[in-house]
């Protein structure tokens, strides 16, 4: 009876992963990796501000190592 207990968690844990990833929207056959004709711009030229993209990964790393490094100095 505690065998039963002790492993429940464990196959739980699995069939929400099982149905996490078959109903996740990779599985669909609507997933496009390239826009459309249709909704590119003319000239193939992009209309965003990259730049804000890299200023914004640069901080989150900057912020992933300093809570790496103040948890490592305990």
């Amino acid at each position: 009876m505690t065998a039963f207990f002790q492993r429940w968690p464990r196959r739980l844990a699995a069939g929400i992963l099982a149905l996490g990833l078959t109903f996740s929207p990779a599985m669909t056959p609507t997933v496009r990796a390239q826009a459309t004709e249709e909704t590119t711009p003319e000239g193939g030229e992009s209309k965003g501000r990259p730049l804000d993209g890299y200023i914004g990964t640069v901080l989150l790393v900057i912020l992933a190592f300093f809570i790496v490094g103040k948890s490592a100095r305990r």
